[in-house]
């Protein structure tokens, strides 16, 4: 039987999760303080993500000259008069928000925790990415207040993360997810790009099972999407590389879903070009509405909720 979603929707949306632990709604504020990355530190040797752009997956890539201060401030004021909320998470979003300076990243936390309508963190960075300071530092901040910490995996598939120039194989990623749930009371989110070379559905549900059985809290799923100026471009113009139609992104994601539990989050179902000037291929990832309304009605047409294939 298909679980009660909020709005009828064919999985379990992040913002049921919210509303039960918060018990009303919570928006995200999206900042940038973090300016790199284990593939692009100064110096290194290594290639950087093939999919990623200089600005490292920033929502809004030109606040990044505003102190930590100004862009809550400024992002805070224009999500509650849109909205009509109260409550914020700080979403520490672009590069690898636990690689390099901690004390810096530990501060800026604290700093961001001391609004009264702040009531959490979420911290994107890389299962490789997680020392024992930072741990400790996270599960001493989850005792006071809500903290996501939101891992890159992308794949489990070892050939794929080569292909994608991530530096780091499933063992870490799974050894990332272990070392977060020893933790005491912090949120593990998992993001997972779909459409990736030599994808099978084989390997989407033992994706869906393991994170299931893993207990992860959540996830956000995006399409492998075609930017300017990245290694994948240069793949694309020579016709090594091409990306995903929505119908069959649809299924994948549908399938997916069907065999991950009930119980786990969903962020998103579908990457959104925030800077159209850059996106190349495909050109739907420009819309903000109607690739998730289109995965919707797909899965709603099909008769497919999240769960449906879970087996405990």
């Amino acid at each position: 039987m298909k679980p009660n979603f909020f709005f009828n929707k064919p999985y379990y949306p992040i913002s049921q999760r919210y509303q039960e632990i918060f018990a009303e709604r919570v928006y995200k504020i999206s900042v940038s303080i973090a300016d790199t990355c284990p593939n692009r530190r100064e110096g290194g040797d290594q290639k950087v993500c093939i999919f990623c752009d200089e600005w490292g997956s920033a929502a809004y890539h030109k606040q990044a000259d505003q102190s930590l201060d100004q862009q809550i401030l400024i992002h805070r004021e224009a999500i509650r008069k849109r909205y009509k909320v109260h409550q914020f998470l700080v979403y520490f979003q672009a590069y690898t928000n636990t690689f390099g300076q901690q004390q810096r990243f530990l501060s800026m936390y604290q700093q961001a925790l001391q609004y009264d309508d702040v009531v959490g963190l979420v911290i994107g960075t890389r299962p490789d990415c997680l020392p024992k300071r930072m741990l400790k530092a996270l599960d001493q901040l989850s005792q006071k207040k809500y903290v996501s910490v939101e891992l890159g995996l992308q794949t489990l598939n070892d050939q794929q993360l080569i292909f994608l120039s991530r530096h780091h194989d499933r063992h870490c990623s799974l050894e990332a997810i272990e070392k977060l749930k020893a933790l005491s009371n912090v949120d593990i989110s998992v993001h997972l790009m779909f459409g990736i070379p030599e994808e099978t559905e084989e390997q989407l549900i033992e994706t869906a099972q393991l994170l299931s059985e893993l207990g992860v809290h959540s996830v956000k799923l995006h399409n492998l999407h075609v930017l300017a100026n990245t290694p994948l471009a240069t793949l694309y113009s020579q016709g090594n590389f091409v990306p995903i139609e929505l119908e069959e992104y649809s299924q994948k994601v549908a399938l997916f879903l069907q065999h991950l539990s009930p119980k786990i989050a969903v962020h998103r179902l579908v990457a959104v070009a925030s800077r159209w000037n850059e996106l190349i291929a495909p050109v739907w990832t420009k819309e903000k509405m109607r690739p998730t309304q289109f995965i919707e009605d797909y899965m709603n047409s099909h008769q497919m909720w999240q769960g449906q294939k879970f087996h405990v």
